[in-house]
Formats: structure tokens, sequence, C-alpha cells
């Protein structure tokens, strides 16, 4: 980086066989004016030697350099985590210089000090070579690291959840290299490399080759003479798709991408489920229970030929169900040459229960919770509660009932006795057990709704750090981010979690709210598009595209899509929506019915506060909305986190009453 290509202020003797590389580039170096030129590589230097992986090693004598006209490399001698760790502070450090468009790249391999003819000292390798060719492969913002990288990487369970496979790019000289994109709330570019997607327009798919640790459980097959036994089957399956989440570097598509198979037999399914969710394997199987006598069948695929990696049967008692989820599980493991420390073996042989009857009541529980609706979540609570009874100490039965008041709370019955509820259940899971994800995220889920923002984000950061494959922790962690105006970091946050469940069609929908808050209505009706072309019904996508068309001006046709998302799912709070957009558009009277139906509504069940409010906002009555707000606010009702970024809210942004709530709900995130 000194702008000669010597080998610059080695402080020591430096000759080594391995090095650890970051390479840097400046985007559009060459299209700078000369004195831009200058300016920008000193402000890079200055961002570089301001790093403390820069200062460490070249404190301790462990750090050479190789300087370029636009950039340079940094090799390490200290370890694989040091360039990767000097990477994100500089990327962190770019913030502050949006005029500066850097790229980088990091590859461990041969490096060596050698001397020209000239007798000038320089660095020379294939280490440095391919680090380039990584670099080369992004754009701007990018941090794309070698799998050799990551595969050190595998070693230091913080980088899990920030590393994304890309797949492979071929280089100059027909190289091909496997890639993967780092990047995090912080740091980073989380879009796709331009490479990759001309790559892909082109139809070369050599550049989608799933990684091969990588697997989708398909939905096990009741063949049982009972038809109400389905829930052992879906539950075989979830369980399965946990543990395998648990496994370090094994990519496993989460529950609702792997259910959008069930019941699909054609020939060419394997195929399918490999080019639609990215994976390599496919493990499938049947449950047949017959009194007290289970037999389960299971067998991994291979999804490139179709071969049969192994099949097995397992036969014994219903009891003995944890002892064939953890064989299967141990197999999957086995047949992909996956190593495992003492940790990870004792989490996959790891019994939640002692007790079978607790265990199938907590199925049961499961299966009415995955109904979403009124019915199924109180079955779902009955069926834990008993678990309970059996098992006290059953953690992931207190999971259950958290989670499902969180989606009762707002909906069916107060906000705030839920979050009560959530947070005690929470906090009982996790003395039980500390390393559960599950608990974090349901205790996550809690403190947010209480509005205690700091506490909530520590528990998301430490459910993804325990299992980075839990999309739903990932998918949760962006709504709240988003309701704290941090809308970048939301759209990652749901990034990930659709990379890791591509077929669930809310967190398509949920995509499009994030950037629906951001003000890109375009953007968002594009991924409304993608939404309903996987869930034609989704009541979300389909509010939301109301959303949209209302803010571009189009409130004929929000209306339409408002009565449409009214018709799939009755709720006060689509149909508050519905009546602003009535009210805005000249029509009162209908804005005023709906206000009339509301109020009914809310002597026989619990009603949103917020649906008041939106049509008092939308007849011009703002006193009256911020009386609703308030109590909304009261009630601890989680549309309070959208106060700072739902557009509904602009013509009284700048009331002081607003403000004032605003204050009250965020605090010091303010």
């Amino acid at each position: 980086m000194e702008g000669n290509p010597q080998l610059a202020e080695s402080s020591s003797d430096l000759k080594f066989e391995i090095g650890h590389v970051l390479f840097i580039d400046i985007v559009g170096y060459s299209k700078l004016l000369i004195n831009q030129q200058s300016e920008q590589l000193e402000t890079l230097k200055a961002i570089v030697r301001g790093t403390e992986q820069f200062k460490q090693a070249e404190a301790e004598g462990k750090l050479l350099r190789l300087p370029t006209g636009d950039g340079g490399a940094l090799v390490f001698r200290t370890s694989p985590e040091a360039p990767v760790l000097c990477a994100m502070e500089i990327s962190k450090a770019l913030k502050s210089h949006p005029e500066l468009h850097m790229r980088m790249g990091v590859h461990s391999g041969p490096v060596n000090e050698v001397t020209d003819l000239n007798e000038q000292a320089n660095i020379a390798g294939a280490g440095i070579n391919i680090a380039q060719r990584v670099m080369d492969c992004g754009d701007a913002g990018h941090i794309l690291i070698s799998k050799r990288v990551s595969d050190d990487l595998e070693h230091y369970p913080q980088w899990r959840s920030l590393l994304h496979e890309l797949g492979e790019c071929e280089v100059k000289h027909g190289l091909r290299i496997s890639l993967l994109n780092l990047y995090g709330d912080e740091a980073g570019n989380p879009e796709l490399p331009e490479k990759f997607r001309q790559a892909k327009a082109k139809g070369h798919t050599a550049l989608d080759v799933a990684p091969a640790k990588s697997i989708a459980v398909l939905p096990f097959v009741n063949l049982s003479a009972d038809k109400n036994d389905e829930y052992l089957s879906d539950g075989m399956t979830e369980e399965l798709i946990n543990a395998l989440a648990r496994v370090p570097g094994l990519r496993v598509p989460g529950r609702t991408s792997c259910f959008a198979f069930k019941g699909k037999t054609e020939a060419d399914i394997f195929r399918k489920v490999g080019d639609q969710l990215h994976v390599a394997t496919v493990l499938e199987g049947s449950v047949r229970k017959a009194s007290d006598k289970l037999r389960v069948t299971a067998q991994l695929v291979n999804v490139s030929d179709g071969y049969h990696l192994w099949s097995e049967d397992y036969d014994g008692d219903v009891r003995d169900i944890f002892t064939f989820q953890s064989n299967v599980a141990q197999r999957v493991v086995e047949a992909l040459q996956i190593k495992l420390g003492v940790e990870a073996v004792r989490a996959l042989t790891k019994k939640p229960t002692e007790n079978p009857e607790a265990h199938r009541l907590y199925l049961l529980g499961r299966y009415e919770f995955g109904k979403y609706g009124e019915a199924g979540w109180t079955s779902s609570i009955r069926y834990y509660e008993e678990a309970l009874k059996l098992d006290p100490n059953y953690a992931l039965a207190y999971c259950g009932l958290a989670d499902t008041y969180a989606y009762m709370g707002g909906v069916v019955m107060p906000s705030k006795e839920a979050v009560v509820k959530e947070k005690e259940f929470a906090q009982r899971a996790l003395e039980l057990e500390p390393q559960l994800a599950e608990a974090h995220l349901s205790l996550a889920c809690a403190l947010a709704g209480a509005f205690d923002w700091r506490n909530a984000q520590v528990e998301f950061d430490r459910a993804i750090e325990l299992n980075p494959n839990l999309a739903w922790a990932y998918e949760i962690y962006a709504w709240f981010l988003g309701g704290l105006g941090r809308l970048d970091e939301a759209i990652a946050k749901d990034k990930k979690a659709i990379e890791l469940d591509p077929l669930n069609s809310f967190f398509q929908a949920a995509l499009a709210y994030f950037l629906y808050h951001a003000r890109r209505y375009d953007d968002a009706i594009l991924q409304i598009k993608k939404t309903l072309e996987l869930d034609p019904d989704s009541t979300l996508g389909l509010h939301l595209l109301g959303c949209c068309l209302l803010w571009k001006g189009d409130t004929a046709g929000a209306i339409a899509e408002f009565q449409r998302s009214k018709i799939m799912v009755t709720g006060a709070w689509y149909q508050g929506l519905l009546g602003y957009a009535y009210a805005i558009s000249g029509e009162r009277p209908k804005a005023e019915q709906i206000l009339r139906e509301l109020e009914q509504m809310a002597k026989r069940q619990y009603v949103n506060s917020t649906a008041f409010a939106d049509i008092h906002l939308g007849v011009g009555e703002k006193e009256k909305a911020l009386d609703w707000l308030e109590k909304s606010y009261e009630d601890q009702e989680s549309a309070c986190w959208y106060l700072k970024v739902d557009p509904i809210y602009d013509s009284v942004r700048n009331e002081p009453r607003f403000q004032a709530l605003v204050q009250k709900v965020f605090g010091a995130e303010q």
C-alpha cells in the first residue's frame, strides 16, 4: 500500500509456507482523477493502519504488506481469523467514507518472500494470487472468502451466522474457486455479486452447486392405520430438522421449505428439492405406529444421481423414538463426513425429556400450533400444559407455551397479558437449559414485547450464536430491527432467514414489509409478486400490496387489495387499514361503518387499538387517533414497534403527543 510493488516495512525476515491473506481493492480507481486517487489511497491506508488487527500483527512482526496501485495485500502470520477480523474492521470504518468503494478477498495459502534480479524483496505464491482472484469475484462492499478459510473458521462459532455460501466462480485460466460472502449487520455487502448474477441470467448452474454438507429433511410419511397419528410423522420430521440444524457446518433448510414438498411423489422430486432448496442430499422416510410398536424407515439420497447413500429400518416401542431420531441424525452426520466435537455429539444425542408420553403431548402441541389460528393455539396450550404435568423440566414445552402466547398477544388477547406469560415461560425454559437457542429466542420476543430493546437484542444474538441455522431467529430479529428504524439491517436479517428457509412465504412477504417501511414501494411490490407466486393467498402479501398502492396514490387499487386480505383473515388490523383507505378516498360513510363494526367486535373479543387509530387518522381526527395510540402503548401492543417507520403516522409525526409517545416506546433507543 505504499505505492510501489516492493515489499514495504517488513519488520523481520519472515519466511513461511502458509499465509493468511487479505487482498483489498478500490473499485473504479482507474476512473478517478489523479488527486482523487491520491486522496482515496491515503484514506484507505489510514483506515487499514488504524485497525487493531493491523497494529497487533505489525507489532508482533507477523505482518507482510504488498502494495498495488489501487489497494494491496496484507499477509498475516497469526491465524486464519486475523484477515477476516481485519476485513470486518475496515468494512465498519468505511461506513464513514461513502466516497470510498472497497472490495476485499481472503484466502490462506502458500506465501513466500522472494528476491528479484535487482535484489528487491517481494511477496509471491499461490496464496497471494488466489486471494486476489477471490476479491475479483466481488463488488463494492463485498468481503469474499475462500472455502479454505471458511473451513478454518468453523472452529470459531461467532462466524457461522456471517458466512453465506455462494458456490463456485470461474476465474483466470479456467480455475474454479468455491466462495462465501461474509456479511452481517455492521459490515459486508449482502447482495449477490454481479458475476454470480450474470451467470444465473445465462443459465449457468455450475455456480449454484449446493454445498456438499447440506441436507433437506422431507416430511416423513405417516403409514399408521390411524391417520390421526400424522402428528407423530410430522413431529419426527421437525425434530430431525432441528437436530441437524444444530450440527456445525451443515446447511439445513427450515421447516416451511421442507414441508412444502409434503405429499409430493413425482419422479424427479429429489432434483426439484435440490434445485429449490440448494441442497446436495435429501433425507426421507416413514413412520408406522401400531399400538405401542413403532417402525421408522429412513434413507439418505444423493440429489445429483438419486443414489441411496444408506437406508435403514428401526423397530421398537414408541418410547424408543428418541433413540430412533438420534440414530438417524448420527448416520446422516457420518455419511456426510462431518466431524463433530464433544459438545456437538452430546447435543445430537441429548433427549429433550425422558417421558415418552410428555413428548407425545408436546408433538401434539406443535402440530396444533402450526395451524396458526385461535382454536389451534388454545389446543396447543392445553397439550403443552399436560406435557409439563408429566415432566415439569421439559424446557421445549415451556418454549412452546411462550411462543403460543407470543402469537396470541395483540390478536386474540391483550399484548400486555401475553407478554407476562411469554417472559415467565421463556425464563423457566432458560433456567432448565441455558444453552437452548429456542429459549433465548422466546425470551427475546418477550423482552421486545415489553419494549426492552437492549436486552432483547442480546437474546436474539445469543439465539443465533447457539444455532446459526435457526431461521425464525433471523426473521423475528428482522422485525425487531425494522421497528427500530434499522431497515438495512432488517433486510439483511430477513434475507438470511430466506436463505435458510427459501419457500417460506411469510419470510418473503416480510422482506416486502421492510422495503415498504423504507419507502421503496416499487421494490416492495416486486417482492410481493414473488411472495404471491409462492402463496397466492398470502394475507400479509395482499395487505402489503394494498399499502404500497395506497402510498403510490392508487387508492382504488389499495381498497381492492385490503378487501381481499380482509376476506382471507377477518382481523381488526386489516379492517383498520381498509377504513383508512375509504376515508382518504372520500368515502367517509364506509370508513365510519367499519369503525362501528370494530366497536361491536370489541364487545365480543379483543381488538387492537391501532385499528381504531388508523381510521381516525383517515378522517382527520388526530387527537382521537393519538388517544388510541396511547392506549396501544399502555397495552404494550406490538403495533407500537412500527411508530417510527410506518407511513400512516406521517400526518402526526411532528405532533408533540406523538413524539412523546415514540420517546416512551423507544426511550434510549431513540
